[in-house]
């Protein structure tokens, strides 16, 4: 053997890796394959099997998801470009039949368990397309090596080139194993020990994107080494060990990086992977809340003992969760109902407060000192109708995959799986429905889960709920307990009678009986002992009052904010316990409630009255500090009354407990509230909501008030100095004003007929360097509600003027507001601004026909009457106005929507916009 061959043997030495590592590899996929995938893994796969096995799936076109059949296509093209490395390496070694069996059979294994889940499934197939364009073309080396271009010393070198050749087949078993793990519940600490090289320290984790490029990079150089080792027909020894060399050194090099590390790195390291998880979350969801269950209603605390104690419920949550079965496709297809238990009880029961202690025993059992495997996790969610964004069931998705991100943000195989999710993700700024499902199947398959849902009969679409729910419930060992009313339609899909599923309980007012009495009595006395029913009551009352409830704890929690309400008199409450057969339903408490609110003085009224039009008829919901300022608007009967120093948590007492405050989130007390409002038998009460047209008539009063009466009349952002450098060139054609030297006139002057006119000039690109020593304040920062007032007055007209009215008077309460917003320059001037600065220019075209048509219903001669001919005036002029605003300068007043204090109005002459002054 020649010198350079023994420099290379020494080299080999030298690093530890003397023998191939096929061997070890396959002990690593046989130590990583669960016992649930033995049977369906095909030890002795070949190439032509598996492409046969794929064309299957591709040619299944007409029937099968479109997306497997692009993944099948890939990894075809992955196949036909790697087999041939089993020929390349025959030339150097005697191949193991087992060598190849084994690794085909891992790719397929991949395909096969990542079949269910095909948006992951595309990434991993794009891996491999990637993979397929970096390996070295095998079948031209091959061709090389055939013809025994290598020579005589093939057999003194064929151990170390298959050596070496071996690196990259342990490289992408790895992978294959990664995918897999990914795919299955218990398998994270299985697999791989960095056997390249003999490297035996622990190696620093990373997640799969971080895995994968220095995968991409270490086939890069060894398709380099390979090339270069079969170039040419005459070698030069000294100059193939040195490749050799190089190839090993940088192996070695690599495995050194991942199996040191310091602390900062690994600090370094979780943070990334943290905004790795937070990055998925925005994905994934629409809105900034991941957790929708609004635990702010747990009212009753200790009243939902009796329901963790129902042999039902036992069975149901004791059920234990078992690693095999939940890797074992075909036993979760054949029990998954058995899985699913339905919760249903009538309007009032308690349901939310039940769930609520659901979630908290689920997660209590969870940190039982018993459990060997993984503890089971516990992710909720409540629907609610009176809330737009809590009552769609793809947003319930959404929160419940982002829960599972959050709270398995540190696993390993969860990690990885949100490296695949991430990886080339489209342009789309949020994940569209069957993504977030996949997402959530994954995760569901991974970790022993509970699933709670309230509420499931307040989703927009409970049948679209509960059919997306079912593939979920089919292919993962999760529990779920869903809470509803006894109205909820089962889907045939979830009853399998002849073993007992579904498995529903129904509540009944004997179940909390006992719960409602111990706490009515429990807060009936402390009220008796604190005097509110005066000092000759009856004890006996209390007890009556538990079995008036019929069991329906709202009616009690709402009773009892209602006698502790300031309005009453110690007489009055004692009369309703005396009386409490006439409150016995909510309807009846209710109608009782919003009678006493009518106690309250004009100016409370308003507040409450616009509360509750606020929270039911809104184009978009309000802020706290915009619902603050909305309800604070000008009012000119207020009689000089002051808010609340404290408004909105002022509204829960305020209304004798109809609104919830929490967190800063606003909300009647119970969505039966709204609907009671909005129901003809409140038709009687000054509060009620019958009258949609009404609603938008007195919302847009509303925003036009703030708009005349509680915005600066002066430029929302301050004008720029009248230096001539700071004065926009403007286009001869525009009819824009300028500002001109003279005092003698307004001191502008249009220049539509100053000179020729140029169609082709375009608007001037206006630039102002800001001072970088002044804190830049937005221009609405201080007006919360000016947003919603600028856009949305017109919609609630709109709404007002083409819905029929539900009562026999009709009432036009924005036209005093209208009125003294369309006469003041100043406040529209505002108005136009704050428009163009949303980029929503205004118009109100759309409003001009019919306001012109309610002049048949109103007679001239009354004071309305004239008021409404001069608001439709006012409304066809500033509508003109606008047009040809618009017409003019829609480009110049989006880059700078101030300019509109220094312009006419639109070339018509004379000025309509006010000429501001600083």
């Amino acid at each position: 053997m020649s010198s350079q061959t023994e420099t290379a043997d020494m080299t080999m030495m030298d690093t530890g890796a003397e023998r191939p590592l096929f061997d070890e590899t396959i002990e690593a996929i046989q130590t990583t394959i669960l016992e649930e995938h033995r049977q369906q893994f095909h030890h002795d796969a070949s190439v032509s099997l598996l492409l046969d096995e794929l064309l299957l799936v591709s040619a299944g076109s007409g029937s099968g998801d479109h997306r497997l059949i692009a993944c099948s296509r890939k990894f075809s093209m992955f196949i036909r470009s790697f087999a041939p490395y089993f020929d390349v390496l025959s030339t150097c070694v005697t191949l193991k039949p087992e060598w190849v069996g084994w690794f085909w059979g891992t790719v397929r294994l991949v395909f096969k368990v990542g079949s269910g889940y095909a948006f992951f499934l595309e990434k991993i197939a794009d891996m491999f397309e990637a993979i397929a364009n970096i390996v070295p073309p095998y079948q031209q080396i091959y061709e090389v090596c055939r013809h025994d271009i290598l020579g005589s010393h093939l057999d003194d070198q064929d151990g170390h080139l298959a050596t070496l050749m071996s690196y990259v087949y342990t490289d992408l078993v790895q992978l294959c194993l990664d995918f897999y793990r990914v795919f299955c519940r218990g398998t994270q600490g299985c697999g791989l020990r960095h056997l390249t090289l003999g490297t035996t320290q622990a190696a620093l984790w990373r997640p799969l994107d971080s895995r994968f490029a220095r995968l991409e990079a270490r086939l890069t150089r060894h398709r380099r080494w390979l090339e270069k080792e079969t170039e040419n027909q005459v070698q030069d020894y000294a100059n193939v060990a040195q490749h050799r060399k190089n190839y090993l050194n940088f192996l070695h090099r690599h495995n050194e990086v991942n199996s040191h590390g310091h602390a900062e790195h690994e600090e370094h390291r979780m943070a990334k992977r943290m905004r790795i998880i937070e990055k998925a979350q925005s994905w994934l969801s629409s809105s900034p809340v991941a957790d929708k269950c609004d635990h702010s209603l747990q009212l009753y605390p200790d009243s939902c003992a009796w329901f963790l104690g129902i042999p039902a419920y036992c069975r149901w949550r004791d059920q234990p969760f078992d690693r095999s079965t939940a890797n074992d496709t075909d036993a979760l297809e054949s029990t998954w109902q058995h899985r699913v238990l339905f919760v249903q009880a009538k309007l009032g029961f308690g349901k939310t407060c039940i769930s609520h202690s659901v979630i908290a025993n689920l997660a209590a059992e969870a940190e039982g000192p018993d459990l060997s495997d993984e503890p089971p996790v516990t992710a909720s969610y409540h629907f609610s109708r009176s809330s737009a964004d809590s009552s769609h069931f793809e947003d319930a998705f959404r929160a419940i995959a982002c829960q599972l991100l959050q709270t398995h943000r540190q696993d390993r195989s969860t990690l990885d799986a949100t490296c695949l999710l991430l990886r080339k993700t489209s342009c789309r700024e949020h994940a569209i429905a069957h993504e977030v499902l996949d997402v959530i199947s994954l995760l569901l398959r991974q970790h022993p889960t509970f699933l709670v849902f309230d509420g499931i009969d307040e989703c927009s679409d409970t049948q679209a709920f509960l059919t997306s729910f079912e593939g979920l419930c089919r292919g993962s060992d999760t529990k779920v307990v869903l809470f509803s009313r006894p109205n909820l339609k089962i889907p045939l899909e979830y009853q399998k009678w002849a073993s007992a599923a579904p498995h529903i309980i129904s509540l009944t007012k004997e179940h909390n009986a006992a719960a409602i009495e111990h706490h009515v009595v429990q807060e009936l006395n402390r009220m008796a002992d604190q005097g509110f029913f005066g000092i000759s009551m009856d004890r006996w009352l209390i007890s009556h009052v538990a079995r008036v409830s019929d069991g329906q704890f709202l009616w009690v929690g709402m009773l009892l904010k209602f006698l502790q309400s300031p309005l009453l008199s110690s007489e009055e409450r004692l009369a309703i316990l005396q009386n409490i057969n006439l409150l016995q339903s909510l309807d009846s408490l209710y109608r009782n409630i919003l009678g006493v609110l009518e106690r309250r003085t004009k100016h409370e009224k308003r507040i409450i009255n616009d509360a509750f039009r606020w929270l039911s008829f809104p184009i978009n919901r309000l802020c706290p500090a915009a619902l603050r300022a909305a309800l604070s608007t000008f009012d000119p009967n207020s009689s000089g009354e002051s808010n609340p120093i404290d408004l909105i948590h002022a509204l829960p007492k305020l209304t004798c407990g109809f609104l919830n405050v929490s967190n800063d989130t606003i909300s009647f007390a119970h969505r039966s509230i709204r609907e009671y409002l909005q129901a003809p038998a409140s038709q009687a009460t000054k509060f009620s909501l019958y009258d949609e047209s009404s609603v938008h008539a007195h919302l847009a009063a509303r925003c036009l008030s703030y708009l005349a009466h509680d915005v600066p009349k002066r430029p929302l952002v301050a004008l720029q100095p009248n230096s001539p450098h700071a004065l926009p060139t403007i286009p001869t054609s525009s009819g824009t004003s300028q500002r001109t030297s003279a005092s003698g006139d307004s001191g502008y002057k249009s220049l539509s007929s100053s000179s020729d006119g140029d169609p082709t000039t375009a608007h001037p690109v206006i630039r102002i360097t800001p001072n970088p020593s002044i804190r830049t304040i937005h221009f609405d920062t201080h007006l919360p509600f000016l947003r919603y007032a600028a856009l949305c007055w017109p919609i609630h007209l709109s709404r007002a003027l083409s819905l029929l009215p539900n009562t026999a008077t009709s009432s036009y309460p924005y036209l005093p507001a209208l009125s003294a917003f369309l006469t003041s320059r100043l406040a529209t001037t505002v108005w136009i601004e704050a428009s163009y600065r949303y980029n929503f220019p205004p118009t109100l075209s759309r409003l001009v026909g019919p306001l012109s048509d309610l002049r048949g219903e109103i007679t001239p001669a009354t004071v309305e009457g004239r008021e409404l001919r001069k608001v439709v005036d006012e409304m066809r002029e500033l509508s003109g106005r606008l047009v040809g605003l618009k017409r003019e300068h829609e480009g110049l007043l989006r880059h700078k929507p101030s300019l509109v204090w220094q312009m006419d109005g639109g070339g018509g002459g004379e000025v309509y916009w006010p000429v501001y002054e600083d």
